[in-house]
């Protein structure tokens, strides 16, 4: 344990370091203080929450009707105006630390929800291995290991199997994130600037189920598969269809942002 003096000098060696190394507000890009983590308190209070784990057949979820076969779709936030930049450094600028954050608070929204199911497997949608490469990290496992730590601080698990009686993650463990269950198999273009059909034609191919990977979800888990930003749903379609026809899984979906 530290004593107070030690803690006296860890608190003056955090405010030395702040000071050489002033941390910014993902959002506004304010001097953050000493008590702030990662967005000021002004931005903070003004995240564009969209509360869809409260709301069942939200705009989220009706994406995908007649598409794919999804339980339930959770967003964090409305991807719109300054709240763009905490996913932009994520993707862009190497900040895992802030996509991590906003999953855990993902992660405890879901949880809170009073329907909210348990989950046993977190996939994130995979990245090509060049642009993984490329950019040192898939953005979508860094969520996801962000949620699970937001469920498991929440109390949100998997205590029993699909069957009912089989555990499938050990009573009071993290849902496991499974990184490798998809690969993009393609490399395919940035969809930022295409259309619902155009971006459907671009990925709908692109994917496939690793069957070397190992842990492989049994028939009738639930998966949650996670992804930054929901926009046409193209991808996330193509990623569930294979976890729900190839699998025979359960599909939730998550993202941090939804675009209107």
């Amino acid at each position: 344990m530290y004593n107070l003096s030690t803690v006296g000098k860890m608190k003056w060696w955090r405010l030395l370091f702040d000071l050489l190394f002033p941390k910014e507000c993902a959002v506004c890009g304010r001097v953050l203080n000493y008590h702030e983590q990662h967005f000021c308190l002004e931005c903070f209070a003004d995240m564009p929450l969209t509360y869809f784990w409260s709301v069942k057949e939200n705009p989220a979820e009706r994406v995908f009707w007649g598409r794919a076969r999804v339980e339930r779709v959770y967003s964090l936030f409305y991807y719109t105006n300054n709240w763009r930049t905490p996913v932009h450094l994520l993707k862009y600028k190497g900040n895992i630390p802030v996509g991590k954050y906003m999953g855990k608070m993902l992660g405890e929204k879901i949880a809170s929800a009073q329907e909210a199911m348990p989950v046993d497997y977190i996939v994130p949608v995979p990245l090509h291995w060049r642009k993984k490469m490329k950019r040192g990290y898939n953005q979508s496992e860094i969520i996801a290991r962000g949620i699970a730590e937001g469920m498991d601080s929440a109390g949100l698990l998997a205590p029993t199997g699909p069957n009912g009686n089989i555990p499938s993650q050990p009573y009071g463990n993290l849902p496991e994130v499974i990184p490798n269950l998809l690969k993009r198999g393609a490399f395919t273009a940035t969809q930022t600037a295409k259309d619902r059909l155009e971006r459907w034609h671009n990925v709908s191919s692109a994917f496939r189920f690793n069957p070397k990977c190992r842990t492989l979800p049994t028939p009738g888990s639930h998966i949650l598969l996670v992804d930054d930003v929901l926009t046409t749903g193209a991808t996330l379609e193509a990623c569930a269809s294979i976890l729900v026809e190839q699998l025979g899984c359960r599909v939730s979906i998550a993202t941090l942002a939804y675009v209107e």
